[in-house]
């Protein structure tokens, strides 16, 4: 992997897969994901906040953004600009999470659901049912095998910023440190938190990653990609 002047991180030139930090509120960070479709688009999950005219010029090389994919009912911040920026994109959704994106994010405008979203044979998204907020995870084909992106499902913060409430927060969840499954978020996502982590499971065994990228904290690349997603998975089931 090489990390571009403009800030993406280039995980598979050809196949068309990136991405990128951005922050939002005063200490948070998240990752935005792109893969090339099968239509030649670009996919954009979770689109960053506060790009700026390089690092879309560098994008451009990768192929025309034709995606927009808030992942869940928290991950729409860079929705307005990137629609902005690239009106002919559509934008996607979970169904349930468009209520709460149209309460916080009024005027930004609608979603179509992302289960229909296609993706093509390299590129696969897991639009998981039952859930309060809307919820999903997707997966692109890469060199040497899958490129993850899982949302806030699970999470691999070393340290939690933020004020003495919210690091407690995260210990007492077990949200943090390390690699786990964010319970905490889930506990505001999920219905059936047992069914979503069977899902996932099957996901990673019929797709093994050898990069796994978490929305939030560090990015785990090679072999042990899989064994710390079965390992935080299995430490809570």
């Amino acid at each position: 992997m090489d990390v571009t002047p403009g800030g993406w991180t280039v995980i598979d030139r050809g196949r068309g897969v990136l991405a990128r930090t951005y922050t939002f509120g005063k200490q948070g960070t998240s990752w935005c994901f792109v893969a090339r479709l099968g239509d030649g688009r670009l996919m954009v999950v979770s689109p960053a906040t506060g790009l700026d005219e390089a690092a879309y010029a560098e994008l451009a090389e990768f192929g025309e953004v034709g995606a927009l994919v808030a992942n869940n009912g928290f991950h729409y911040l860079g929705q307005a600009a990137w629609r902005a920026r690239f009106p002919r994109a559509v934008a996607y959704a979970p169904p349930e999470a468009m209520a709460r994106i149209a309460k916080k994010a009024f005027g930004l405008g609608g979603f179509t659901p992302l289960g229909e979203l296609a993706t093509g044979a390299d590129v696969g998204m897991r639009v998981v049912e039952r859930t309060k907020l809307g919820e999903c995870w997707c997966w692109a084909r890469i060199d040497g095998g899958w490129a993850w992106f899982a949302s806030d499902t699970l999470i691999n913060l070393p340290i939690v910023p933020g004020p003495l409430p919210v690091r407690l927060l995260f210990k007492w969840t077990g949200s943090a440190p390390g690699f786990r499954v964010f319970n905490l978020a889930l506990k505001l996502i999920a219905r059936d938190k047992p069914a979503l982590l069977r899902q996932l499971r099957a996901d990673l065994a019929a797709h093994p990653p050898t990069l796994m990228m978490p929305a939030h904290g560090d990015l785990v690349v090679g072999a042990q990609a899989a064994i710390v997603a079965e390992a935080a998975i299995a430490a809570v089931t």
